[in-house]
């Protein structure tokens, strides 16, 4: 008999549910919205506490591909061990704090965010769960293999820790372009750099808060008389600020990264040629 899966018991659904809503709240400009948001992440996602250590579970089958069945296989049984040796019961409670403060604070719509990744983490729970005959366990093992070994056809959302020989490259090739880094892009390079586990939640955090500053300065700059005066200018302007509504805090590659980084350097000659 097959398990019912339960998004609202999925870990990995409700943190990424909680990221797509933190994203929108962001760009309307619902200060208290976000502090909300904000605010549950870190009280219930914080490093070490039961559902961070379920979620880890979750991301690193989730959030792996191209890898050699040898090491597939092994990532899947390390998988199914911690999230065995993590206390059910801590789950289960926490969860329930969870559920109850997004009802109450944020409103159920936020179980209704659409989440890219939901199928394979409702394949990944089914997995977890003790309930489901060895049978199906099998062939979910054997589905979530094949994620694991298969060759990304695009850009993998997941943004992995660089090592500072490509912190430097990296760096060291936008300069080529762009002369030198602002310290705004420098700032925002330090956190992608380091962005994993719970580093990821800050970094999309910053991202965040820079894209809400980068939309007001654009904004501000439809006020400049040079811009204003200029009717092309004002349309290539409105791009620009369509372009930062567009963005997604929960699905930042290097694409999306190096086009916030030219919005920054975009922002400061604004700032200059108003200057």
């Amino acid at each position: 008999m097959k398990v019912k899966h339960n998004k609202k018991r999925n870990t990995a659904f409700i943190f990424e549910a909680l990221i797509r809503e933190l994203s929108k709240s962001i760009l309307k400009h619902d200060k208290k919205r976000r502090t909300q948001i904000n605010s549950i992440i870190r009280e219930h996602f914080t490093k070490g506490s039961p559902l961070d250590e379920e979620l880890q579970c979750y991301t690193a089958l989730a959030e792996k591909s191209n890898l050699d069945t040898y090491t597939a296989e092994k990532m899947i049984y390390r998988s199914r061990t911690l999230h065995e040796s993590i206390n059910k019961g801590e789950i289960f409670a926490e969860q329930s704090r969870v559920i109850s403060k997004i009802n109450k604070q944020l409103g159920g719509a936020v179980f209704s965010n659409f989440v890219p990744n939901y199928k394979l983490f409702a394949t990944i729970s089914q997995l977890f769960n003790k309930k489901t005959p060895l049978n199906q366990k099998v062939i979910l093992e054997k589905q979530i293999l094949e994620t694991l070994v298969a060759t990304p056809t695009s850009e993998p959302r997941t943004m992995h820790p660089l090592d500072d020989l490509v912190i430097k490259s990296f760096a060291q090739n936008f300069n080529t372009k762009y002369a030198s880094l602002l310290p705004e892009q420098q700032a925002l390079l330090g956190k992608y750099a380091v962005a994993i586990g719970t580093n990821e939640v800050d970094f999309r955090l910053a991202v965040g808060e820079e894209l809400k500053r980068l939309r007001t300065e654009v904004e501000q700059s439809l006020r400049l008389d040079e811009v204003a005066s200029d009717s092309e200018m004002v349309t290539n302007t409105k791009k620009v600020l369509e372009q930062i509504s567009e963005f997604n805090v929960s699905h930042i590659g290097e694409k999306e990264f190096k086009k916030i980084l030219k919005l920054q350097e975009l922002v400061r000659e604004y700032h200059h040629d108003a200057s």
